[in-house]
């Protein structure tokens, strides 16, 4: 028999919880099919078979699991999967089972005629990917009412992306509401759904308290003239690839903190650790949850590869590639919600990190130049910090010396 282990997916990778397994015990398998789901630092991977055969599970869903730990066999044939069962007992039947129930008396049965083309399954449990699952439950599509074009027919992003178009339109939420109210003056409230803190959302849920509850966070504000880092971006243009802004202000923050080594600190224990190694980590949404894919080394690198680096992150992203490497080790973070029109916000600090800086929209403000009011545009700036460790004044300064460069760009190679 071959064992199923959790994978070292990284060099920092200590751990995974597992999220799912997409076969039942005695189902049979086929080489590099996904026979489980792990999760892990915000991030879903697909963990293939590692031969055909046929699989026994023995970890259940919901367990942290520590790197090569065994969670289940896959044997050769239906004698050894039965010598398997009895040598290694599994801790997943019994909850299967009564899900497997609990859906059944849930759910009454339909008429075979008004159903939906269904995908492939197996024991109940539809087989998508990790992606394809988190795409159908943000747009609320039913994955039974799907069918699969991957391996197997397991539904992947392109099922989803052709569901949507298939989609019909309907009713606004707003609407669901004032339908159901049965009286305008009513006092009453009622919940359109309960949504569980759970997986991604919790992970959110911790850091962010463990995040304002372990510092004393101190946000200061200020903005910048942008004309001379629109002048930079546009100069870089090449080939109609234009740099992002992203990418500029991240080369500008490395080099502000190697001139301010005590803002690149973290707390560990009694002691403030100054990091050699200036790692940015870019804050992005994915699928509805917030993750920071870490830039390395952007003081010892130029725009562009800074460019190529982001563009790759942002790719690895949207397709649901990413490792635990990328998102490790990061000892300062960027948040830009200028798409949102926002000029100024409050960013929390990412721990164990003790520092992170926010970026506005870029807009044309009234300034006044030789008593002359003009039109400039401007770029607001937040720096939220650990007070703890980092006093009012160093931390001013650095917002102060990224603002230099901002104005002049030439300022980070002086």
């Amino acid at each position: 028999m071959i064992e199923i282990i959790i994978p070292k997916l990284g060099l920092t990778m200590e751990s995974a919880k597992l999220v799912s397994w997409e076969f039942a015990s005695g189902d049979k398998v086929k080489e590099d099919e996904t026979v489980l789901v792990i999760e892990t630092d915000k991030v879903s991977f697909d963990v293939p078979a590692p031969a055909d055969g046929i699989i026994h599970p023995v970890a259940p869903v919901g367990t942290d699991c520590a790197v090569e730990e065994t969670v289940g066999y896959l044997a050769k044939d239906q004698e050894e999967y039965e010598q398997t069962i009895k040598e290694h007992p599994s801790a997943v039947s019994e909850g299967a089972e009564k899900a497997e129930m609990s859906v059944s008396e849930a759910v009454p049965p339909e008429d075979p005629q008004d159903q939906a083309p269904t995908p492939v399954m197996t024991e109940g449990r539809i087989k998508a990917s990790p992606l394809a699952r988190s795409m159908a439950a943000k747009h609320d599509l039913d994955l039974r009412a799907i069918t699969g074009s991957g391996p197997a027919g397991r539904i992947v992003k392109t099922d989803i992306l052709r569901a949507l178009k298939e989609k019909p339109v309907v009713a606004d939420r707003v609407s669901e509401i004032t339908s159901g109210a049965a009286d305008k003056a009513s006092p009453n409230k009622t919940a359109i759904e309960d949504i569980p803190i759970k997986g991604v959302r919790r992970i959110i849920f911790d850091n962010m308290y463990e995040s304002l509850s372990r510092t004393a966070q101190l946000t200061v504000h200020t903005d910048a003239c942008a004309e001379a880092l629109m002048g930079l971006r546009k100069r870089l243009k090449r080939d109609d690839h234009k740099i992002s802004y992203n990418a500029i202000l991240t080369k500008i923050t490395a080099m502000a903190l190697r001139l301010h080594p005590n803002i690149n600190t973290s707390v560990e224990g009694d002691s403030i650790r100054l990091w050699k190694q200036v790692h940015i980590g870019l804050a992005m949404e994915a699928n509805d949850a917030l993750i920071v894919p870490v830039v390395r080394n952007p003081d010892l690198k130029t725009i562009r590869e800074i460019d190529h680096d982001i563009t790759e992150l942002i790719s690895k992203t949207r397709d649901n590639r990413l490792s635990p490497d990328d998102l490790a080790n990061g000892t300062f973070t960027i948040t830009n919600l200028g798409f949102a029109d926002i000029d100024h916000f409050t960013p929390i600090i990412r721990p164990p990190e003790s520092a992170i800086l926010g970026v506005g929209r870029i807009i044309k403000k009234p300034v006044i130049k030789n008593d002359q009011v003009v039109p400039e545009a401007r770029i607001g700036l937040s720096l939220t910090f650990d007070h703890r460790i980092i006093d009012g004044a160093p931390g001013a300064r650095f917002l102060k010396t990224i603002k230099d460069m901002i104005e002049d760009p030439l300022l980070m190679i002086s």
